[in-house]
């Protein structure tokens, strides 16, 4: 007897569940799923922060095409290009002809500037700065 009522029930069962999705053909937008790090200008919604709270004004009421601006990392600024007469010199390694140590990084190891001659601008490749052959 039981048997004869477990095959009606997984039917009916069966059909409460099916009968709440949706079959008229409309599609969802798949959901983002939340996870690392996105700019904003790759994805097309802006992002929802709570933290901190807006303060209302009537200016700030437009929204505007700009990212907000991060205040914790000033930007970068280039570095002035470096006049000839400024340029640093060079120094010598004691018991190594042809081999400078760094004015910009000294410790970082010796530069082989054989075969430039003395007055000659060469760049550091520990810094990326340039200095003069002694």
């Amino acid at each position: 007897m039981i048997m004869r009522l477990f095959l009606p029930a997984v039917l009916i069962v069966s059909l409460a569940f099916l009968s709440g999705c949706d079959t008229t053909g409309t599609k969802r937008k798949p959901q983002k799923k939340s996870g690392g790090w996105h700019s904003p200008a790759s994805s097309g919604d802006e992002p929802v922060s709570d933290y901190p709270p807006k303060q209302s004004s009537p200016s700030q009421d437009r929204p505007t095409d700009k990212p907000p601006q991060t205040t914790d990392i000033p930007p970068r600024q280039p570095e002035p290009p470096v006049k000839t007469g400024e340029l640093p010199y060079a120094k010598q390694v004691a018991g190594k002809p042809g081999f400078v140590t760094s004015p910009f990084a000294p410790f970082a190891g010796y530069i082989d500037v054989r075969g430039f001659p003395p007055g000659t601008e060469v760049k550091d490749p520990y810094s990326g700065k340039t200095f003069l052959v002694p």
